[in-house]
């Protein structure tokens, strides 16, 4: 079971790299792919951090034998928290990706340019 969500997962992430690819392009330098890929890792970092806090929430709910219906509201917050958390996970796997793509575009050109000027007897 484990394949087939991870298979998904990694379709989404390519669904998410098109949408950004189509929108914006690849990236233009690796510091652009690093601070592009950063802003996803914060944002799945706060929906971990949220599930953190909210999994204590439960635990002292429990050991105060709270009502049931106060539970369930935390279960349900952790729930969203987490498919909040996949969501981002998803898109930071598609930023990496579009980070690979955008260094090899980014070295490609760089290649062309340093065959080009040896050809020509220049410096590399």
């Amino acid at each position: 079971m484990a394949d087939v969500i991870r298979n998904e997962v990694i379709r989404l992430a390519d669904v998410e790299l098109e949408n950004a690819l189509e929108k914006f392009g690849l990236n233009n330098s690796n510091h652009e792919s690093f601070a592009v890929l950063r802003e996803e890792i914060d944002e799945a970092h706060a929906e971990l951090e949220t599930m953190e806090y909210l999994s204590g929430r439960i635990w002292d709910l429990t050991k105060q034998n709270a009502q049931p219906e106060t539970l369930r509201e935390v279960y349900t917050n952790i729930y969203n928290t987490a498919i909040n958390l996949a969501v981002e996970a998803a898109q930071c796997a598609a930023m990496a990706r579009k980070g690979i793509l955008s260094n090899i575009e980014i070295y490609k050109e760089d290649n062309k340019q340093n065959a080009l000027a040896a050809a020509q007897g220049g410096e590399v």
